[in-house]
């Protein structure tokens, strides 16, 4: 039989338990990171913001209850400026307002993805923005195309006043048939940040 002894002091002793200790909750951390998904939270409910292919970004808006068209209408880089200016300091509040910031992302080019929304109530050619960043969502909006209408988060509620949406705008499957969305007030020439 082969008995082996070591001797160690006690100082050596807790060095190796800390090192050990370190060690596992380094693993923990680095594959809670990698398992976890990416999210927002609004009002409490928490969204996924995957948008890796075509179908995350539809499934990205079937959580707010939108239907779109199967393929894009465009899609196009976005540099998000250094420094932002009135637009963009506008634009990032509705970003705040669904549980996104775009200020981490400043300097950064970003995909842009627009998607005809299929099921807005009562309002034609309604628009789902989206900006992608490493295949997660960072922002974006739902607006019309015309210069007299709305722009708004994705979830239809517009908490400020910016860009004309006065009340939440549901799917048209959740609206009573007699419920019309109210819009009003312009949105500005410039209201969409381009690069």
């Amino acid at each position: 039989m082969f008995v082996l002894s070591v001797k160690a002091g006690r100082k050596k002793l807790l060095i190796g338990l800390a090192v050990v200790l370190i060690v596992i909750t380094g693993v923990m951390v680095i594959s809670k990171m990698h398992d976890s998904k990416p999210v927002a939270t609004v009002g409490g409910k928490q969204y996924s913001l995957k948008a890796a292919t075509n179908e995350d970004r539809i499934s990205f808006l079937k959580q707010f209850g939108w239907n779109v068209n199967a393929e894009p209408i465009e899609m196009k880089d976005v540099t998000i400026p250094e420094k932002f200016n009135n637009v963009y300091t506008q634009y990032n509040k509705i970003q705040k307002e669904q549980g996104l910031d775009l200020l981490p992302y400043a300097g950064k080019t970003c995909r842009q993805w627009v998607y005809a929304v299929t099921n807005f109530p009562q309002v034609p050619n309604v628009r789902a923005t989206m900006l992608v960043y490493n295949n997660i969502v960072i922002g974006g909006d739902l607006s019309t195309v015309e210069l007299d209408g709305f722009m708004t988060g994705f979830n239809g509620v517009q908490e400020s006043a910016d860009y004309g949406m006065r009340k939440t705008v549901s799917p048209r499957e959740n609206l009573p048939s007699s419920a019309t969305p109210t819009v009003s007030s312009a949105i500005p020439a410039n209201a969409w940040p381009t690069d």
